[in-house]
């Protein structure tokens, strides 16, 4: 094997988690941090965001997705024992950090379900979206209560 073969495909496993995870991630960031900026200048009544404001949730979300993306890469490269590299608090933040990101995404899939369900856009629809918000909820609780009892360090 040639001795970039690594860095190369270290490269590739990368721009892949970029594309599938991080923008995703910047997308639903940005949404998110969107929604309670405008909660908030609903109640202080302030008009629009400066544009340096604007600018900080962009940059914010963009850190946030590509932080998402090297965890992922590092996941897919080195395993979960990839979450533990570092010291000991920055081993917990960056599980922390994964595990919000999923529980934002599974919230967001669970939502979109239930919002399908009760739309009521015919049968169809409303099973598949009460399905998929039922699954949602369920691999919510399942990945909470794995995560929880990893921390302890006990058998699931």
């Amino acid at each position: 094997m040639p001795k970039h073969d690594g860095l190369r495909v270290t490269a590739l496993v990368y721009i892949g988690a970029v594309i599938l995870f991080g923008v995703p991630a910047m997308v639903v960031t940005l949404g998110v941090l969107a929604e309670f900026v405008d909660a908030a200048l609903a109640a202080t009544e302030v008009s629009e965001l400066p544009t340096a404001g604007s600018v900080f949730l962009v940059a914010l979300s963009v850190l946030a997705g590509l932080q998402f993306a090297v965890e992922v890469a590092a996941l897919q490269l080195g395993g979960v024992e990839a979450l533990g590299r570092g010291s000991p608090r920055a081993a917990l933040a960056r599980y922390v950090f994964v595990s919000l990101c999923v529980l934002v995404v599974l919230a967001a899939a669970t939502w979109i379900g239930a919002q399908v369900a009760v739309a009521r856009f015919g049968w169809p629809e409303s099973i598949a979206g009460g399905l998929l918000g039922c699954a949602g909820l369920a691999v919510l609780y399942r990945s909470s209560v794995a995560f929880i009892t990893g921390l302890r360090g006990t058998e699931a």
